[in-house]
């Protein structure tokens, strides 16, 4: 992954508005245990931990039967499962226990817009779905449906999310259609990594808020319904004690869809409070209005401070240290969403 010093010293800066639990990050020693280099009996001595001393865990699960840890005086290294007590098993949540009602937000429609499927199954729907090729729905659905080819992008942040939605607000907008000569303004706008356009490939570290779900029949999905023909809707903000309204939204299209990207995994993602790395297009939800006042609710607005999507998503990659410490240069930090 192609990330700069200075991106990955932004990228990180993230970190410092993360409220983590302690409880689901740290284990306790139970008898004297060697902190070793690696993960085997025969790797060197670090230190020697005393029973009752807490540790932070670094992985979720444990490799070779040892956990992956930082000890009180910050030295990190390897303990035998074994001698570390666990106030539960980390990365094991139910799916039943935390799943909660979705906001409900409404699909734009123009007058005279229907809102029947004009086609019978996904794989017959083109990329301007019911939209008339030339449009400016028809456009919108198209770069909805742009799946990026770039392993990386530009990481922008959520103030630079905030920054786009100033601009575009004096350049185009909200709530309406936006012609291709109107889209093309969104170009060139200023963000703290430098420029980017809409279309363009960008990366952003965050973590699930809300709820994840399927919408539920979008004229860029040809007006099908079920969870198999629909975007997944995520809301996603800087800090995983926010809520929605504090957050934007990113959407995993349904065309080729991988099947660990599930409303579980996700889910689960956003309940252990786990740091993703997530990477996709940048596009402008014209069609809706910021709805991020929380005591001001806009009704059947989705909940977010700013229309600027990361839409559709191309990698979504999950943190595996448990203290969320994650280096977006280091892919060995990160695991694909359902991977370990």
């Amino acid at each position: 992954m192609r990330i700069t010093l200075r991106t990955a010293a932004l990228a990180l800066s993230l970190l410092s508005y993360a409220v983590f639990s302690a409880a689901q990050n740290s284990g306790v020693v139970t008898k004297n245990l060697n902190l070793r280099s690696a993960p085997s009996a025969q790797s060197p001595r670090i230190a020697t931990l005393k029973p009752k001393t807490k540790v932070v865990l670094l992985s979720s699960t444990p490799t070779h039967g040892f956990y992956h840890v930082r000890s009180p005086q910050q030295q990190e290294g390897w303990v035998a499962a074994d001698g570390l007590q666990l106030p539960s098993a980390p990365g094991k949540v139910n799916r039943a226990l935390v799943r909660r009602p979705a906001s409900q937000e409404l699909e734009p429609r123009r007058p005279g817009e229907a809102a029947a499927m004009c086609q019978p199954d996904l794989s017959s729907c083109p990329p301007t779905g019911c939209a008339a090729q030339g449009s400016p729905h028809g456009l919108a659905n198209q770069l909805k449906q742009t799946v990026p080819s770039a392993a990386s992008g530009t990481i922008v942040t959520f103030d630079d999310f905030s920054s786009l939605q100033q601009q575009a607000d004096s350049l185009v907008g909200e709530d309406k259609e936006l012609t291709a000569s109107e889209r093309a303004r969104l170009h060139s706008l200023k963000v703290s990594n430098g420029a980017v356009s809409e279309g363009d490939v960008v990366t952003l570290l965050a973590f699930l808020v809300g709820v994840p779900h399927p919408n539920t029949g979008e004229s860029v999905n040809c007006n099908l319904k079920g969870e198999s023909n629909n975007d997944y809707h995520i809301p996603v903000s800087n800090d995983a004690s926010n809520s929605d309204f504090q957050g934007i939204v990113v959407e995993m299209i349904p065309q080729n869809r991988p099947a660990a990207w599930s409303l579980a995994n996700l889910t689960q993602t956003e309940s252990s409070q786990r740091l993703v790395m997530i990477t996709g297009a940048l596009f402008y939800d014209n069609l809706h209005k910021v709805n991020g006042d929380a005591g001001n609710p806009v009704s059947g607005q989705p909940h977010r401070f700013s229309l600027w999507e990361i839409h559709p998503i191309s990698q979504f990659l999950v943190c595996q240290k448990m203290d969320n410490s994650c280096d977006p240069a280091q892919t060995g930090d990160w695991a694909p969403l359902g991977g370990s």
